[in-house]
């Protein structure tokens, strides 16, 4: 349940402050997915106690990045149970966001999540990426998915002129970089640390391409 400690935590961190209607859609959403997550695995049972420290609040860590606010279409790889996808759907109805994913029980949630929460700015793609016709988005994400070259290139056709690709990873991303500069000299990724509100230290990063 998003409840007053939450909502502080997202305020202090991310400057972020959802609208009533927003959190009510969040506290529904979380309804479904543990509903769903008893009989279909989305998550780790662990995750459950801490969807919101682990999940959520990791999908909204976009918004550690000064331009995200700019994007109009964004594009999930990976997206798995809607992480960050449905997150950032419901929060920022705005943004088109087009979710990819090649595994048909994380999809069939996608579909069901879509219709009970009426999200319209929701598009769902049953496909491997690399199998789609370029979307032309302004911001591809990917989140648990592989490492960064990898995804990176699977991911440029799909990338329009100006867009930027973001990528979730934990602390440990020293040797991914270094591959990864070694090929594009002249994209120096940007990276922003952060940690998310849990009792031990977890440290992850987004890396800015």
């Amino acid at each position: 349940m998003i409840d007053k400690e939450k909502l502080e935590i997202l305020k202090k961190e991310l400057n972020y402050t959802p609208s009533f209607e927003t959190i009510e859609k969040l506290n529904r959403w979380q309804d479904c997915f543990l509903e769903y997550n008893s009989h279909t695995n989305l998550t780790s049972k662990n995750d459950e106690k801490v969807l919101f420290e682990k999940h959520v609040f990791d999908s909204l860590s976009l918004l550690l990045w000064d331009k995200f606010y700019n994007c109009k279409k964004l594009l999930d790889i990976g997206t798995g149970g809607g992480f960050p996808s449905v997150i950032l759907a419901v929060c920022f109805p705005q943004i088109k966001i087009l979710a990819v994913d090649s595994r048909i029980k994380k999809v069939n949630f996608l579909k069901e999540i879509k219709e009970v929460l009426d999200l319209k700015n929701l598009e769902i793609f049953y496909s491997r990426v690399e199998d789609l016709n370029p979307l032309n988005a302004d911001l591809a994400v990917s989140r648990a998915v592989g490492k960064i070259i990898d995804v990176y290139e699977l991911s440029k056709k799909h990338l329009s002129k100006e867009a930027k690709f973001i990528i979730y990873k934990s602390k440990t991303i020293d040797d991914e970089l270094r591959i990864f500069n070694q090929k594009y000299k002249d994209k120096t990724p940007r990276i922003i640390p952060y940690n998310l509100p849990l009792k031990e230290n977890f440290e992850r990063n987004l890396v800015i391409i």
